[in-house]
């Protein structure tokens, strides 16, 4: 019994880690009760049910805000879809300590090899239209930035695997106590520490600088329904309020004003005579969001203005799977619960103000690092998030999604500014500082001060090879245990 105790001691511990409370510092322990009970298992039975206990206890706790989700009338639609989320992401570490204990069987293998499957999974996960890196390891170490410097080489797996050792490390120390141990420990914890406190001190800030405006008018989802004039109105009206700098840039969040503003490919003049003249008048180019139907297809987009011309549109590629859009299998077996069915975006669309080139990415693109990265290795010199959390009346949820922006400032060292309906807007600097931030639930307007850059990490440059790397060495470790069985 006291196996299962471990493991829901372990399992709570990093659930709580993960949540925007400033306990991520559990994460760097929490694991190895978890690790003690898995490694005394001897068959495959015993490696599912301790990873279902974890799993699904761990992923509950992070994910319990699903339920909040006040776009769908049902609450107990939202439980289930809650615990199916839950279910789904239980899969992961099945694989994850099925391959290990597979290791450990066949090559006899300890559980250093954990930080490597891990990694390889964790990052096969963020790929493909399922994929997502919202729940990744790395996450619980948003707050200690310094750690986090490390990630414009590694990307966030590398602190992934820095948290795995260091679970693993204490599981050694726990079995064997001795000096090579626990300087083997200490050297491990110390160590991003200590690169992170030089790539900071190696980073610096030069590029031209650029006033923004933020815009949150705190639009509830029935407010919207009921009359998307009114809220038109009210984001000039906040865009307008007097300001003691002029802004190059302002920012609505997604969705916030009508598809029918554009048609064939041009601003539509027809349908408020109030926004024909806030752009006529307005000095500042225009970022805004909205539901677009263009030659048959339908897209979740940011739109670009100068003056009354629409010159730019990106059109949202990361969807949120089931809600925005919905694989035809679950027509077929009816199960479409799905809000609207939008197209995936295929081009990689640069906005420009002030001949500075930035992406304008859409909600929970913010979440998926190899996006960005393009998007930052295309050329864009500073990034920007359109964001809805309107679905989340309160947290876990918003501080969540909101954090995610900070590693990719980090990954691309790029300014991030993040304009969201309900909250939270705010402005990132390259080290992942928020500089400036508004509340969420309240409607306000921020203004802000960023500065571009022209310069490419060499996560940018590279992508995820460390996570490729990972990837090869378990794919080396399958090949050489089938060739010891050929053998044998």
């Amino acid at each position: 019994m006291y196996k299962y105790i471990l493991s829901i001691i372990s399992a709570i511990l990093m659930g709580v880690s993960q949540q925007p409370w400033g306990l991520g510092f559990l994460a760097w322990f929490s694991l190895a009760p978890f690790l003690l009970a898995i490694d005394n298992q001897t068959n495959y039975k015993g490696i599912l049910k301790h990873s279902f206990i974890w799993s699904f206890i761990y992923h509950l706790i992070f994910f319990y805000w699903i339920s909040d989700n006040i776009g769908l009338d049902s609450q107990l639609l939202r439980y289930l879809i809650m615990l199916l989320v839950v279910l789904v992401l239980t899969l992961n570490i099945f694989l994850i300590y099925i391959i290990y204990y597979y290791f450990k069987r066949k090559l006899n293998l300890n559980i250093i090899i954990l930080p490597f499957i891990v990694v390889a999974i964790e990052y096969i996960r963020s790929l493909g239209f399922y994929g997502s890196a919202w729940n990744s390891l790395s996450y619980t170490q948003i707050d200690f930035l310094l750690i986090a410097q490390n990630i414009e080489y590694t990307g966030i797996f590398g602190l992934t695997f820095w948290i795995v050792l260091l679970n693993v490390l204490i599981i050694r120390l726990y079995s064997k106590i001795n000096f090579k141990n626990i300087t083997t420990l200490g050297f491990i914890f110390l160590f991003p520490w200590i690169t992170g406190l030089i790539l900071k001190y190696n980073h610096e800030i030069d590029g031209q600088k650029l006033r923004i405006k933020l815009i949150q008018p705190n639009i509830s989802l029935d407010e919207k329904r009921k009359s998307l004039k009114g809220s038109l109105y009210k984001l000039i009206d906040l865009t307008q309020e007097p300001s003691k700098n002029k802004s190059s840039l302002v920012i609505w969040p997604e969705s916030s004003i009508s598809g029918n503003f554009y048609k064939e490919g041009f601003y539509n003049f027809n349908i408020s005579k109030k926004m024909n003249n806030f752009l006529n008048q307005s000095t500042s180019v225009l970022v805004a969001g909205a539901d677009l139907r263009v030659n048959g297809s339908r897209y979740n987009s940011a739109l670009l203005f100068k003056k009354d011309s629409i010159v730019s549109i990106f059109n949202k590629q990361k969807l949120v799977p089931n809600v925005e859009r919905t694989p035809d299998i679950f027509n077929i077996i009816g199960l479409n619960i799905g809000l609207t069915n939008f197209d995936i975006g295929s081009e990689l669309t640069l906005f420009s103000v002030n001949n500075h080139k930035f992406a304008s990415m859409i909600c929970i693109e913010s979440v998926f690092p190899d996006l960005t990265r393009k998007f930052v290795d295309k050329g864009a010199e500073f990034i920007t998030y359109i964001v809805n959390d309107g679905w989340y009346p309160r947290n876990p949820q918003l501080d969540q999604h909101a954090q995610r922006c900070i590693f990719r400032a980090i990954e691309n060292r790029r300014y991030v500014a993040r304009c969201a309906n309900t909250g939270i807007t705010m402005v990132v600097d390259s080290y992942g500082n928020i500089i400036n931030e508004l509340e969420f639930n309240k409607e306000g307007i921020l203004e802000s001060e960023i500065i571009t850059s022209d310069k490419k990490t060499f996560y940018t440059k590279y992508g995820d090879v460390f996570s490729i790397f990972n990837i090869l060495f378990v794919i080396f470790m399958v090949i050489k245990s089938f060739i010891k069985n050929r053998d044998n």
